[in-house]
């Protein structure tokens, strides 16, 4: 594994994370109805949510080979022999998101360290690599 490789992964996560969840709490304060108890509600949220997270990381990744937070860190997504990656296998890799950060991304740091190709969960899901940019 390069070295700083495992750095650049966790933190290309956090960056596109901090997006998505950063244009998600935006929105539900610009456009949801504030509650009595100082809460926010967002009809059809949970749509906006997941169009966000399409928006964010699916198709940046599909068209790019990267979200914004790989980019940034000269990391790109692959298939398995090295060619352009598929909307289907971005959307399976990410799936995989949730499992991959639990406890505290644990699972997958743990899978990128250890795993012949260092692929996390949800890129052996998606049968993708994540590889450095020239």
């Amino acid at each position: 594994m390069p070295k700083y490789f495992l750095i650049k992964r966790i933190t290309a996560g956090l960056i596109d994370y901090t997006i998505w969840f950063g244009l998600f709490w935006s929105s539900l304060s610009l456009f949801g109805e504030k509650t009595v108890v100082r809460t926010y509600e967002f009809d059809y949220g949970w749509i906006f949510f997941i169009g966000l997270w399409i928006i964010v990381m699916i198709i940046p990744e599909t068209l790019f080979q990267s979200t914004i937070g790989n980019l940034l860190l000269k990391l790109k997504v692959v298939n398995e022999n090295g060619g352009k990656i598929k909307f289907s296998q971005s959307l399976l890799r990410h799936c995989a998101d949730m499992i991959d950060m639990w406890p505290l991304g644990l699972v997958g740091i743990l899978t990128i360290k250890y795993s012949k190709k260092h692929q996390r969960l949800g890129d052996m899901i998606g049968k993708t690599i994540v590889i450095e940019r020239n």
